[in-house]
């Protein structure tokens, strides 16, 4: 896949807008990604862009405009948004779709929208490019292109509807799914946790909801995570992120508080990858439902996960000449693989909050780690605060809120 890339950003109320053309809802349009070869000129196919596709995006963007702005009480399946595609201009490719953008309206008349690159949609793409392979229509490895586009109805078609002629113009309504619920958020004064900072990891990012993660937790993470290390050949372990999502009652700001880690005990290990088991599973989900049953961690959630790369970057390839004289070293194995996303993607469905950190080794053998979390429907490297514990806090709950739920067991492998 060979596209001109955009990053994803959040956009606050008014950024972009002001000289944007005037979107009308349609409902006679469908989201879809086209697929071109390599000449650019022939389409191979059209694969429809489903509800399912659009969850994670929609939960983003309840997210940003209801949970990280006090609305802790509305639940995903009451969001309504309008999702209309965003066209720019390069020297290169000329006019092309960058990706989309979902907007909603909160109760307050305030807007909120995001931004999604259409990279964050690439898998929908994969999909269809599968498709094509299974029919004998594309080479597996061929190249191919890719381009958000809106199929449009026959009424669109036929030029009796005036947005027809520019896409600029049509939106379309999204929807949350059915039956997910608002999460269980624990109602703590942020400012609390910010008092206990001990560094943050790196500079915090406001696109990114502030997340917060115990001394205790961290190492833990760590020593879980590097324990493969120690046997020959070194194979993968890890673990499972728990602690509250909270709801700050002074400022509305949602945040996280990672104050475990349960290890991956029973997985079936291997030196490239680290798959959750039935008695795995099990495990967890027995320890998750007796935390939640306790009122000093009824608020504990599954946050994320945590897992080492304990091989060397590049197949053990030596150094290049010029690491040395770099601050830091760029070849690493802390990264997570196109299956740790995808397994992510499933576990944590709909969940916008989640994390994960990877910890490998750099050219020189030195420990490094790469902690993600969700933006533009993707997940990518952000920041975290260490705080020295969380005794003497008091978590305490938020009105019209649901139990947190429990992961739903998956076969597919981190890697």
């Amino acid at each position: 896949m060979n596209q001109p890339m955009t990053q994803p950003a959040i956009q606050t109320p008014g950024h972009e807008h002001d000289e944007r053309v005037p979107t009308v809802s349609v409902r006679e349009a469908a989201l879809a990604m086209r697929l071109t070869g390599e000449s650019r000129s022939a389409v191979l196919a059209t694969e429809p862009v489903t509800d399912r596709d659009l969850v994670d995006p929609t939960a983003e963007l309840w997210q940003a405009g209801y949970l990280r702005r006090g609305r802790a009480g509305v639940d995903l399946a009451d969001v309504r948004a309008q999702l209309r595609l965003v066209h720019r201009e390069s020297e290169q490719a000329g006019r092309y779709c960058a990706g989309f953008e979902l907007e909603t309206s909160v109760p307050t008349g305030a807007e909120a929208s995001v931004f999604f690159a259409r990279e964050s949609l690439d898998f929908v793409a994969a999909r269809g490019a599968q498709r094509l392979i299974e029919a004998g229509e594309l080479s597996a490895g061929s190249t191919y292109f890719y381009e958000l586009v809106f199929e449009l109805g026959s009424k669109m078609r036929s030029g009796t509807d005036s947005t027809a002629s520019d896409p600029d113009a049509i939106s379309i309504p999204v929807c949350g799914p059915e039956g997910r619920r608002a999460p269980s958020l624990a109602q703590v004064p942020i400012r609390f946790l910010r008092e206990r900072m001990i560094a943050p990891a790196e500079a915090p990012d406001p696109d990114h909801y502030p997340v917060f993660i115990t001394r205790e937790a961290r190492e833990r993470a760590e020593r879980i995570s590097r324990r493969g290390a120690d046997t020959q050949p070194p194979v993968e372990t890890g673990g499972l992120l728990v602690g509250p999502l909270c709801a700050c009652p002074e400022t509305g700001e949602m945040f996280a508080v990672v104050c475990d880690v349960l290890e991956a005990t029973d997985a079936d290990a291997t030196q490239y990858s680290l798959t959750y088991s039935g008695p795995t599973w099990a495990r967890i989900q027995n320890i998750m439902r007796a935390r939640q049953a306790n009122p000093a961690t009824r608020h504990h959630r599954i946050l994320g996960q945590a897992h080492g790369h304990n091989f060397m970057p590049a197949e053990g390839a030596p150094p290049c000449e010029w690491c040395h004289l770099q601050p830091k070293c760029t070849r690493t194995s802390a990264y997570l693989s196109a299956d740790d996303r995808t397994w992510c993607r499933a576990i944590f469905n709909a969940e916008p909050w989640q994390l994960s950190v990877v910890y490998g080794l750099d050219a020189q053998t030195r420990p490094v780690e790469a902690f993600y979390g969700q933006r533009g429907a993707t997940l990518e490297r952000r920041s975290y605060a260490v705080v020295d514990g969380v005794d003497g806090i008091s978590f305490d709950s938020l009105p019209s809120t649901s139990p947190s739920p429990l992961p739903s067991p998956s076969p597919e492998a981190l890697t």
